[in-house]
């Protein structure tokens, strides 16, 4: 067998070899860990090929190692949302295919190239007539990119685009590479295998993709400048023999068999990768055979959205490994489409908003997941004869700031636009910031400087650490309302609150694949709130947390069966509100099904953001479930068990044996004896403290404490516990089984409404960032007045602000506001001027809105073209058409 010679060895010789085969050495680009991956094929028409370099003149080893099977769970399953690294992607120039079958189809590929964007192909005998045969000047590095030589540009951009790949792939140090592949090489067994996990024969898709994941990990190192393995021979023999052994179950019958994202895209792109990787040591035959499997699985670019963006990375990836600039078009041209707007279905919603399989809200999964695919193909062709351009560019680069930056925390992307990744142990709140950062960084390389600084600051922010003197970039402040998946997120300088509810429009949760078995509320009315670095759902929260009881929500108490109510949509479509600044008014109505074990319960719910308060009101609560109907105000993580302290008016909540709060144990860690989620019981009593007026959580740091203060006449429950469970309780998918048991502390908080309630009703504020004195400060002289809490009308006013939810066209007049139909209002004085702001959160009004307030104004100052005054005074009257709003919040502002 022919070897060519290494990376190093190559670019030294390069100027030397006017035949030498351009692209390879200096010129190939690999991705670093992190980034997105491509996957690559080659196509040369056999071993001697006049453009392969001269045979590598060491000795290959021979070694007894046969063909590893799949025995470790890869950091993410390809065919769902992920918030960690996806695959690398692999970048080797080849000649353009000779034959028929190695050219892109384009009637498959999605739009023509026509449609506002720039995809241009230069032969590789137009650009040698342009720019002549030299091919030896050696690239610069300039910003973090791999600058255009003039004259190789236009001689031979392919190698040029690979030397960027290569550069992505192996990173600038090589500690990182070496550690894990010196894992991998150590766990593997004579035989070529890693034991360490068992699949069955209907997994076996997932078990190859893990083979070339694992595989994809050696490369790495062995491809890095300064790695202890860098061009190790056996190391190389190792890799081929494994790679060969591992094409010829790809390529043969696995159509049929696992998930079709593993023979698609997951295992495309780590190829790719590899590649990449070993490009210098593949002879024209081999990497022609492994990319013929990866176009016979992956064709053309296809599906929708993240799944199209991905299957397109395939196409654009092996097009730049075979210098075929007919498939490259094509992969550009069916990748693109994934970043137009829609608005149905999958994808980038005007609000900002993202949705996979149609119902579900996936910005930092899915929605990350297509970025870093599209980052990696701008960074890679940027400044190229390929790079992409026009109004689908567009789109996605304006999504990354109204879509993507809201959901950023320090060091985390939020859990309610993750979806089933929360269900991972390997893509936690954390490694989602992570690869945000790793797109945004890619990004920067081929944006304008403004840009360009932005991306870098808000990239070392979701990293959670800044490096190279980058200063972080928070998210703006304030309210964001994404209509069209349900979502709110309320920013402020101490803390980040994120509402994930669901409608008829909007799921509760996704359980697919057996993954996220016990999601049950985790989009039904839930609240996630982050007040310090980092997130406090990450550190094995979801397999431990008692799952029937998410902040926020209203349920039945007990514990439903795995998937429960998975899917569920419901008929409520009164959901939404309105947001001015740092303030909104949002409402949910819900119904939860009866469905394996789930029980039906429903009524209305709000949620007023008032800067650094939310009040929280729930009315019209209803079940005849026979179960105990509870809305659960807090269910916290305890950083610092000892440290931190839970006090309800003062007195310590102290565990089982101790002096509860009245002398009144519940004992056992559960409600009515009824457990959770198949974790511990609870080796700590619940206390019941009856219309108790606060209560306060202590932080792990001195400002990250968190106050409640409750309505009058209500039955509180508090619980302390130490609870357990495992990973694969929750997600039993080949791909994320972790059988170790974890365990956790928790502090719990829920109000308690009976059982078989009718129409029962609650109210409680949350404080982030209170001391003990400040929330009993409030509890007394509330700043916050509640104006109703009924069926027809919810409504609060602080301040200068009014913001209320009109639940019904018949809602009484409230604080001399009126409304004719169902909405969410907010009223702001500020000064002499009044903004009125509306949005119809059921997203089906055809008629116009009336709102009538009970202040005279002298003139309209600005109003949205959707706004008509009928008058001025003796009080304001307007008109407000929301016909085709889609949820969006509608303003005007008067002077008073």
């Amino acid at each position: 067998m022919r070897h060519t010679p290494t990376a190093t060895a190559s670019a030294a010789r390069a100027t030397a070899l006017p035949w030498a085969r351009p692209g390879r050495a200096a010129d190939d680009v690999v991705q670093r860990a992190g980034d997105t991956s491509a996957d690559n094929t080659g196509d040369c028409g056999g071993t001697e090929c006049p453009e392969r370099r001269p045979a590598r003149t060491t000795t290959r080893l021979r070694t007894p190692w046969s063909r590893p099977r799949a025995h470790d769970a890869p950091p993410h399953d390809v065919d769902q949302p992920d918030g960690g690294r996806q695959g690398e992607t692999d970048l080797t120039t080849r000649r353009a295919p000779r034959h028929a079958e190695h050219a892109e189809q384009s009637g498959q590929s999605g739009q023509s190239g026509q449609s506002g964007q720039d995809v241009r192909a230069v032969t590789r005998r137009q650009a040698l007539r342009i720019g002549g045969i030299a091919l030896g000047a050696s690239a610069l590095v300039v910003g973090g990119l791999v600058a255009w030589d003039a004259i190789r540009d236009r001689a031979e951009p392919f190698a040029a685009v690979r030397a960027r790949w290569r550069d992505q792939l192996t990173g600038p140090s090589p500690d990182d590479a070496d550690a894990v592949a010196g894992r991998l090489l150590g766990e593997i067994t004579p035989d070529g295998r890693w034991s360490d996990l068992a699949l069955t024969s209907r997994e076996r898709t997932i078990g190859l993709r893990i083979d070339y994941e694992r595989l994809r990990s050696i490369a790495r190192a062995y491809a890095t400048p300064g790695s202890r393995y860098e061009h190790d021979d056996s190391v190389r023999d190792l890799l081929l023999s494994n790679l060969d052994q591992l094409h010829e179950t790809y390529r043969g019958n696995i159509r049929r068999s696992g998930n079709w994202w593993d023979r698609e895209v997951g295992i495309p792109l780590q190829l790719t990768a590899i590649s990449m990787l070993l490009y210098d040591d593949l002879d024209a035959d081999r990497l022609e055979r492994w990319m013929a499997a990866v176009r016979a699985h992956t064709p053309a670019p296809k599906y929708t959205a993240a799944n199209r963006a991905w299957t397109g990375r395939v196409v654009v990836e092996r097009a730049l490994l075979l210098d075929d600039e007919e498939a490259l078009a094509a992969g550009l041209r069916g990748m693109t489409p994934a970043f137009r707007p829609t608005t149905s279905g999958d994808g980038i919603y005007a609000d900002g908003s993202f949705l996979q399989h149609a119902v579900h809200p996936y910005s930092g999964g899915y929605g990350l997941s297509l970025l870093t695919s599209a980052a990696s193909v701008l960074a890679l062709l940027h400044d190229t004869p390929w790079q992409l351009s026009g109004e689908p560019v567009d789109n996605l680069l304006s999504w990354v700031d109204d879509g993507l930056v809201p959901w950023l925390h320090a060091g985390a992307v939020l859990a309610p636009v993750r979806g089933r990744n929360i269900a991972r142990a390997s893509v936690r709140d954390h490694d989602a910031g992570q690869t945000a950062a790793s797109a945004l960084r890619l990004l920067a390389r081929a944006a304008d400087d403004d840009r360009a600084r932005r991306w870098t600051g808000l990239a070392a922010y979701a990293s959670g650490a800044a490096g190279d003197g980058v200063e972080p970039l928070a998210p703006p402040q304030g309210t964001r309302i994404f209509p069209a998946m349900d979502r709110v997120v309320h920013r402020r300088p101490a803390f980040t609150i994120a509402l994930a509810m669901s409608s008829a429009r909007i799921a509760g949760y996704e359980s697919i694949g057996a993954e996220n078995l016990r999601g049950w509320y985790t989009g039904s009315g839930a609240y996630y709130l982050y007040d310090a670095n980092g997130s406090p759902y990450d550190d094995h929260f979801w397999p431990t947390v008692d799952a029937a009881r998410i902040p926020g929500t209203t349920v039945a108490a007990g514990a439903p069966a795995d998937s429960a109510g998975a899917g569920f949509r419901g008929d409520k479509r009164w959901v939404g509100g309105v947001a001015l600044g740092s303030r909104a008014a949002v409402g949910m109505a819900f119904r939860h099904p009866a469905d394996k074990g789930m029980r039906e319960v429903s009524g209305k719910k709000s949620w007023f953001l008032l800067d650094d308060e939310i009040v929280a009101l729930g009315t019209g609560i209803g079940s005849a479930s026979g179960r105990v109907v509870e809305t659960v105000v807090d269910n916290r993580r305890l950083q610092d068990p000892a440290g931190q302290r839970l006090v309800v008016d003062g007195r310590p909540v102290v565990p089982a044996g101790g002096a509860p709060v009245d002398g009144r144990p519940t004992g056992g860690g559960s409600v009515d004896g009824v457990g959770a989620d198949g974790g511990s019981a609870g080796s700590e009593a619940a206390v019941l403290a009856d219309d108790a007026g606060w209560a306060h959580l202590s932080g792990p740091t001195e400002d990250t404490g968190i106050g409640y203060v409750f309505r009058p006449g209500q039955r509180l429950r508090l619980l302390r516990e130490r609870r357990t469970g495992r990973w694969a309780d929750i997600n039993r998918s080949a791909a994320h089984r972790d059988p170790a048991v974890r365990s956790n502390d928790f502090a719990t908080l829920w109000l308690e409404h009976g059982v078989n309630p009718v129409d029962a009703r609650y109210g409680y504020a949350i404080l982030p960032g209170a001391t003990p004195a400040e929330v009993a400060a409030y509890a007394a002289a509330p700043r916050t007045e509640v104006l109703a809490n009924g069926p027809d009308v919810q409504a609060v006013r602080r301040d200068g602000t009014l913001a209320m939810n009109v639940w019904t066209a018949t809602a009484p007049e409230t604080a001399g506001v009126s409304c004719d139909r169902p909405a969410s209002i907010l009223l702001v004085r500020d000064g002499t001027r009044l903004t009125v702001a509306v949005a119809d959160p059921t997203q089906r009004l055809e008629h116009g809105l009336r709102i009538t307030v009970a202040q005279p104004a002298k003139r309209l100052v600005e109003g949205d073209g959707r706004v008509t005054v009928d008058r001025l005074g003796p009080g304001i009257s307007l008109t407000v058409d929301a016909n085709g709003a889609r949820g969006e919040t509608i303003t005007a502002t008067f002077e008073v």
